[in-house]
């Protein structure tokens, strides 16, 4: 499953892997396995799947918290928030906003963009979503995006339009 290939910062009251100590996270005995508990096959192959691309990125950490799983090679870069019977939820987070009308809500945080996603078959997770994930495992994961020489249209310009919550797609309130 994951890779322990970086040197991270682990909690020593839960085991929970951080860039560095002191970091704010969910202490408790968490598992994938307690997430996945009473899931149907559906539901288990969505989440296989997930986990499939994440690993295509590369060497990854699994974060498990009470109500979600999240990946994470020195930061948390894409994340399960809800599996049911309803779907799956994900989120990823990038430098820019990606222009897709298949993203259920867009969050600004600060120069970041939080993606949010349902999907409901294994197949929606398809090669698109793998770009998006190799992306933001990259860009955000691996901290490359704070270094000098990101491209400047990774970062919007100062007082541009911030997403806004929304449902059915992405909107961009005026700036």
């Amino acid at each position: 499953m994951a890779v322990d290939a970086r040197p991270l910062w682990s909690c020593p009251r839960c085991g929970v892997k951080l860039l560095s100590r002191g970091l704010s996270h969910s202490c408790g005995r968490f598992s994938v396995a307690r997430f996945l508990k009473g899931r149907d096959r559906r539901e288990r192959a969505l989440f296989g799947r997930f986990v499939t691309l994440v690993a295509a990125c590369g060497p990854y950490h699994v974060a498990p918290a009470k109500t979600r799983v999240a990946f994470l090679v020195k930061v948390r870069f894409a994340s399960v928030n809800r599996l049911g019977p309803g779907g799956m939820d994900v989120h990823f987070v990038l430098p820019r906003q990606l222009p897709s009308t298949r993203l259920r809500r867009i969050d600004r945080v600060g120069r970041l963009f939080v993606h949010h996603l349902r999907v409901f078959q294994p197949e929606e997770l398809d090669a698109e979503v793998g770009a998006w994930l190799r992306e933001s495992y990259r860009d955000y994961g691996e901290r490359r995006w704070l270094r000098k020489g990101l491209p400047p249209a990774a970062v919007p310009p100062a007082g541009a339009g911030a997403a806004r919550r929304t449902r059915g797609g992405p909107r961009r309130s005026g700036g």
